[in-house]
C-alpha cells in the first residue's frame, strides 16, 4: 500500500509541476469570440465549449495543480521526527529551471490547432510524466519553486541516515543547522529549521 501511496504523490507532484505548461495552452488556445456590434449576440455556452476543449482540459489541469499545491502546504504542517543536525548540504535548486527549460518551455511551441500535434503532446507528458516519476525528479518542480521552497541535498548526523537525503523546505537552511523532519519517501523529506 505504502508504494501506491508513493507513486500517487509522485503523479500528483508531476501534475504540479505542469501548471505553467497548462497556464501556456489556455492561453495560447483560448477562442472567445467578442463583437462589440449593436445587433450581437452570446455564442451560447455549448459552441463556445466546442471552440474550447483543448484550454478547458488546461484549465482544469491547472486548477488541479494548484488545488495540490495547497494540499502538500497543509500536510506539511503536520507533526515533525525529532531533530537531526546537517553535517553536509548541496543547493539543488538548479533542478527547477532545469525542468522547466527542458522541458515545459519547448512542449509550448507544438502547434495545438492540429489534432494530431495534441496527440503527440498527450504522449509525450505521459513519457516525460512516466521518467519524472520513475526517476524521482517529482520535486524539482517550479511550482514549488514559485511557492518558495527550496531543494538541498543533505546528510545528517542520524545512524541508519547516512545517504544523501534530497529535502524540501522553506528556509534558507545551512551545515550545522539542526532540522526537523517529515518524511516524504524513503530518500526524501521535508524539514523546517530547528528552533529551541
Amino acid at each position: 500500500m505504502k508504494a501506491k501511496d508513493d507513486s500517487y504523490m509522485k503523479i500528483e507532484f508531476y501534475i504540479m509541476s505542469l501548471w505553467l505548461l497548462f497556464l501556456l495552452i489556455f492561453f495560447l488556445t483560448v477562442d472567445i469570440p467578442i463583437s462589440f456590434e449593436k445587433n450581437s449576440t452570446f455564442i451560447g455556452f455549448i459552441p463556445l465549449l466546442k471552440r474550447n476543449i483543448v484550454s478547458s482540459i488546461a484549465l482544469i489541469l491547472l486548477a488541479y495543480g494548484l488545488i495540490l499545491a495547497h494540499k502538500y502546504k497543509y500536510k506539511w504542517k503536520g507533526a515533525v521526527q525529532p531533530s537531526v543536525k546537517i553535517l553536509n548540504i548541496k543547493n539543488e535548486n538548479y533542478e527547477y529551471l532545469t525542468f522547466l527549460t527542458t522541458y515545459i518551455i519547448p512542449l509550448v511551441c507544438i502547434d495545438l490547432s492540429s489534432p494530431r500535434y495534441i496527440i503527440v503532446l498527450t504522449l509525450l507528458l505521459i513519457i516525460i510524466g512516466y521518467i519524472f516519476i520513475k526517476m524521482d525528479f517529482y520535486l524539482g518542480n517550479p511550482t514549488l519553486a514559485l511557492m518558495g521552497y527550496r531543494l538541498y541535498k543533505i546528510t545528517v548526523n542520524s545512524e541508519g541516515l547516512s545517504d544523501e537525503i534530497l529535502v524540501i523546505t522553506k528556509d534558507k537552511i545551512k551545515k550545522g543547522d539542526n532540522i526537523e523532519w517529515i518524511p516524504i519517501d524513503k530518500n526524501t523529506w521535508y524539514v523546517r529549521k530547528w528552533t529551541e
